[in-house]
């Protein structure tokens, strides 16, 4: 008699994803070194996420969290001050951090170092990142408040969830996020996104987004019509008095 499927056949992978890996040693900064149980875990291999490493790195990373919010902006001359101080502390635990990358407090990962923001990237107030695999986002890309980016997986089987041993059975999906992107209040984010792209509020997005779309609840609304990025914007902006405003 044949064997009944499970969730495990379904989702995780039986092998390490080099590319993925490799990605991870070339960019990422606070990786693990030669870790086979961070291997696995990134490549969406079962791992436990109890050992004891992983966990000591996520309490350390709980600690980053909380001292992020020691920031004051009484203590410096300038915006510009206080928010290159806040982006280099960020640079202390997260992979990568890109050129003016600012993060309303508070902030949330699994890990930090398994992320990695582009340029200008922007979160309102509590973002949250659940790093198990790799989380790859571009540049420009703008996150309201409450916005999730969840890559964990778990067996859908109850008793897959936890082995006989009692150890945890986890694996994880790598998430990448285009350039140009807002993701909108309250939205979770479980699956890739194109470039372009607006995520409504409170959309769940469980399945890959193309480039240029404008995702609202659960599906794509309409194709965005690419833009002229070669438009004179500043003249535009002239035009509707923005300048004007900032007297």
């Amino acid at each position: 008699m044949a064997s009944k499927s499970t969730s495990l056949q379904k989702y995780v992978k039986l092998e390490k994803n080099q590319k993925l890996i490799e990605f991870a040693k070339e960019n990422l900064n606070h990786i693990p070194s030669d870790d086979n149980n961070w291997e696995r875990m990134i490549s969406g291999m079962l791992y436990n996420p109890e050992a004891e490493n992983l966990a000591i790195t996520r309490m350390k990373t709980r600690d980053f969290q909380l001292d992020y919010g020691n920031f004051r902006f009484r203590d410096y001359k300038t915006t510009d001050e206080y928010s290159t101080a806040k982006r280099e502390y960020l640079e202390t635990f997260i992979g990568h951090v890109g050129e003016g990358t600012f993060m309303e407090y508070p902030v949330y990962f699994d890990y930090g170092f398994n992320t990695y923001l582009g340029k200008n990237f922007y979160s309102n107030f509590n973002l949250t990142i659940l790093d198990c695999s790799i989380v790859k986002i571009g540049d420009n890309v703008l996150c309201g408040p409450n916005v999730s980016i969840l890559t964990p997986l778990h067996p859908i089987e109850p008793y897959l969830r936890l082995t006989p041993r009692k150890e945890v059975l986890e694996s994880a999906k790598p998430i990448t996020i285009g350039n140009n992107c807002w993701l909108c209040s309250n939205c979770s984010i479980m699956a890739n996104v194109g470039n372009n792209c607006v995520i409504g509020a409170n959309s769940i997005v469980s399945k890959d987004i193309p480039d240029n779309s404008l995702f609202l609840g659960n599906k794509i609304i309409k194709i965005l019509e690419e833009t002229d990025t070669n438009e004179n914007i500043e003249a535009l902006l002239k035009e509707y008095g923005f300048y004007d405003s900032r007297k």
